[in-house]
């Protein structure tokens, strides 16, 4: 099957992460439940003359790996991030490689119990 572009392939997940201040370096998890959990590494990338803040990641795990590229939405009241995840080699949802769908990343808002 060949690659497709604009796919919605993953449910929803939940990211558990760190950035350095300093250096912009990200590290974390992405876990789909049922044992899923990629470990996403990467960097914030800053504003500049090619488009605004973003992030460059992967996600790698279970032979899989995945390319992140995602843009901050300034004026946020919390981190807002859009981009598209590429499907690099042996996806886990089995989508053939090359295959790209979009993404959003939000905070979650939490509930008092």
């Amino acid at each position: 099957m060949p690659a497709q572009i604009a796919v919605p392939w993953a449910g929803g997940g939940n990211f558990n992460g760190t950035t350095d201040p300093k250096t912009g370096i990200v590290s974390g998890t992405l876990a789909f439940g049922r044992g899923i959990e990629l470990a996403i590494s990467g960097s914030i990338t800053p504003a500049g003359e090619h488009g605004p803040r973003g992030v460059e990641l992967k996600g790698e795990g279970h032979s899989s790996l995945n390319h992140i590229r995602g843009y901050f939405i300034e004026g946020s009241p919390h981190p807002l991030i859009v981009g598209t995840v590429v499907a690099v080699h042996n996806d886990l949802a089995k989508q053939p490689d090359g295959t790209s769908g979009p993404f959003v990343l939000y905070k979650a808002s939490s509930s008092a119990s």
